[in-house]
């Protein structure tokens, strides 16, 4: 007789369910009165709730201020927790809502995307929608564009609330210009920066040009002595010598944002009404000196030339020719200042280049600044797309890595001592003692980052898109040829037979159309 098989059945063995480590991250306002908002009652929120769960271990919260929600630049801790994300020391993310996360639909989709390969859910509490259980993109590219809209929303909510103010002559300017101070929504005089104002004006009555007063600001950095410390620029100068805010008057909605992404400020050329009020602040210059400055202007600007020595050869070494690559060198014919490519110059055969007049760089020159004035956007992209850059480069050295860690480890250390002050566990001594502690170990710390971070091209060209924003950000549109504006933007310029091409101290190339001929 056959024996029947028989089975045992061997149990697999339960695997031991492993905590999943759960952060969250917030946008909180460091001068908010609304303590739901604070970043301490955010801690203990998240803390608890995290804990709650005993298949969850708590990895940390991290949170920026809340700025503008819509661009993902300048958000440090964002960026630390994406980094320990891709170090993978964290399973999941808790976030309040989209907007707070990104209001930017491509920036939520490619970072979601991004945290979904490395194996990341994250949970946005306010839409419950959880990526780690969703079959698509879909439901969270439209929350993301609702995002969007809802940030757009807000923006033209704003614009629509200060342009009633601006016709009621409610509306004062965010920015004090130089020589006020805001107190209470109010303009008032500046007693350190008043001089400065008072010497710009005497100085331009007593028959100094623009250029020459902004070398003697720049040569008397101790006696006037700016909030931002920037050089003063002959643009500056003009900017303030036009700035009708001085008589105790103020232009309203010279700039204006245009209601799509990104939001960018651009001049008013007359898209949109202006507001001028009078008397809205303390003056600091009398109308009849104000007027006859601008009379001045006017006149002076109808025989200006620039024929300066420092002007007539901020070209040499600049111009090169596309043809034969030879260096442009400059001649007078018939008192017309003339730049000719060296090879042409001595046989037209050599090449066929034709030569150039110093005006017409200076003309097409004015074109690509007031362009990129009005386009700075452009600007912070690269600069967005170099840091990130760097920041991949960073996190990559075994070196710079563990020293981010140790800075990573101590900030979170800050974090928990402000929840254990939050909630009356240390006072306040011990609080400052170990905060300050931890503060002077983080700036060592960063120190040893910064003699690591050898300077390399990606630095360099992260430098110098700086120095231009921080250029632009300083002077206004520019009427008349800057020299020192263009060596400190311009690298060299290639000649076309039909165009120039600009090349920036960054690395960005612009081109520009040749005048008619």
């Amino acid at each position: 007789m056959a024996k029947v098989p028989q089975v045992k059945v061997i149990q697999p063995i339960a695997e031991q369910a492993k905590k999943l480590r759960v952060a969250a991250y917030a946008r909180v306002s460091s001068d908010s009165a609304d303590q739901l908002n604070s970043f301490a009652t955010q801690v203990d929120y998240y803390t608890s709730y995290i804990r709650s769960k005993e298949e969850w271990e708590f990895a940390g919260l991290y949170a920026d201020e809340a700025v503008s929600g819509t661009t993902a630049d300048k958000r440090d801790d964002f960026q630390r927790l994406l980094a320990d994300c891709r170090a993978g020391k964290i399973d999941r993310i808790l976030v309040k809502s989209i907007s707070r996360f990104a209001r930017n639909t491509i920036d939520c989709i490619q970072t979601v995307r991004e945290l979904g390969q490395l194996g990341i859910a994250v949970e946005f509490e306010k839409e419950d929608i959880d990526t780690g259980n969703m079959g698509s993109e879909m439901l969270l590219s439209i929350l993301g564009s609702a995002a969007q809209e809802e940030s757009l929303s807000i923006s033209k909510n704003l614009k629509w609330s200060y342009r009633r103010r601006m016709k009621s002559g409610d509306f004062i300017t965010c920015n004090a210009p130089l020589g006020y101070y805001l107190k209470n929504g109010t303009l008032l005089p500046d007693p350190q920066e008043v001089p400065i104002v008072e010497y710009i004006f005497s100085s331009y009555l007593a028959g100094k040009s623009m250029e020459e007063i902004s070398n003697d600001l720049n040569a008397q950095e101790t006696q006037f002595m700016r909030k931002k410390k920037a050089r003063w620029y002959r643009t500056s100068i003009r900017y303030v010598l036009s700035n009708e805010k001085y008589i105790g008057d103020s232009l309203l909605q010279k700039t204006y944002t245009p209601n799509e992404l990104p939001l960018v400020n651009v001049r008013n050329n007359g898209q949109l009404s202006k507001f001028y009020i009078k008397n809205s602040h303390p003056a600091i210059i009398p109308v009849e000196v104000f007027e006859t400055v601008q009379d001045l202007i006017e006149s002076r600007a109808v025989f200006h030339q620039p024929t300066s020595v420092a002007g007539s050869f901020s070209l040499s070494g600049i111009l090169k020719c596309s043809i034969c690559g030879s260096t442009f060198h400059r001649h007078l014919k018939k008192d017309i200042a003339r730049w000719n490519c060296s090879q042409h110059a001595k046989d037209a055969n050599l090449c066929p280049m034709r030569a150039v007049t110093e005006k017409e760089v200076y003309h097409i020159f004015l074109n690509v600044y007031n362009k990129l004035l009005d386009n700075q956007d452009i600007l912070k992209a690269m600069l967005n797309q170099l840091l990130e850059l760097q920041t991949k480069v960073m996190f990559t050295r075994p070196d710079i890595v563990e020293l981010n860690e140790k800075i990573s480890e101590l900030i979170k250390q800050n974090h928990s001592l402000t929840r254990l002050r939050t909630k009356g566990c240390i006072d306040s001594a011990i609080f400052i003692e170990r905060s300050n502690h931890n503060n002077k170990k983080i700036e060592e710390l960063r120190r040893k980052l910064r003699q690591l971070q050898v300077p390399d091209r990606t630095s360099s060209l992260i430098e110098n898109t700086k120095l231009l924003l921080d250029l632009l950000e300083e002077t206004k549109p520019m009427l008349e040829f800057e020299p020192s504006i263009f060596k400190s933007m311009i690298q060299k310029i290639i000649v076309y037979p039909e165009r120039f091409c600009f090349h920036l101290i960054n690395g960005l190339v612009l081109d520009e159309g040749r005048c008619s001929r």
